[in-house]
């Protein structure tokens, strides 16, 4: 590479043009969620996080999920969207913090319908890129995996600790762009594959 070369310049093929489109939801308790939960996510795959003051549990099947108000303190919620995903979503969460309140997140390909759609809506979108990415997942014997955040987790055995083949979360880097020096800055991550099943 010669000093007068621009190959540096190029674009990142792997950044995707997209919108990001936030709208806050009332919810009080956590006892409230379940319900909340699925009048947002009405179809496909959808799974979760629960922190809870008794440790924290993935969820494998948001229709079955409870919530108890003693101990949830924060919930994450996602729809499974793939690479064969047909519609312009690109990932669609759902957040809720105790006392803080909830958040829809759903990120778009940045298309002129996506656009257009946003500004019908009243809520405008904020424009960015897009990065998939994925992180290892760890295996879990399944004895701590419930729909309830309020059992405790077990202990790991010898023979959990085998190494056991897992698939990774695939997640999307919502990227934007930094007013004052033109950098770019990873502004958040949210989920769009599915926990491990074993």
């Amino acid at each position: 590479m010669t000093e007068n070369s621009n190959d540096s310049c190029t674009h990142a093929a792997n950044l995707t043009p997209c919108c990001l489109k936030t709208s806050r939801h009332t919810v009080h308790k956590a006892a409230d969620l379940a319900e909340r939960l699925s009048e947002v996510f009405e179809d496909g795959d959808v799974f979760g996080i629960v922190w809870a003051t008794n440790g924290a549990r993935r969820i494998l099947d948001v229709k079955a999920a409870r919530f108890d108000d003693e101990r949830t303190y924060e919930i994450r919620f996602w729809q499974v969207i793939g690479d064969d995903n047909a519609d312009l979503t690109l990932a669609h969460e759902f957040r809720w913090v105790n006392g803080v309140g909830a958040v829809e997140l759903t990120l778009t390909a940045n298309t002129a319908k996506a656009s257009s759609e946003g500004s019908e809506s009243g809520k405008p979108c904020v424009s960015g890129w897009s990065h998939k990415v994925s992180y290892l997942q760890h295996e879990s014997s399944g004895t701590g995996d419930t729909d309830s955040a309020s059992e405790p987790s077990s202990g790991r055995t010898e023979q959990d600790e085998q190494h056991v083949a897992t698939k990774p979360m695939a997640v999307v880097e919502f990227i934007q762009e930094e007013d004052k020096y033109g950098n770019t800055v990873v502004v958040d991550q949210l989920f769009t594959g599915d926990w491990n099943q074993s």
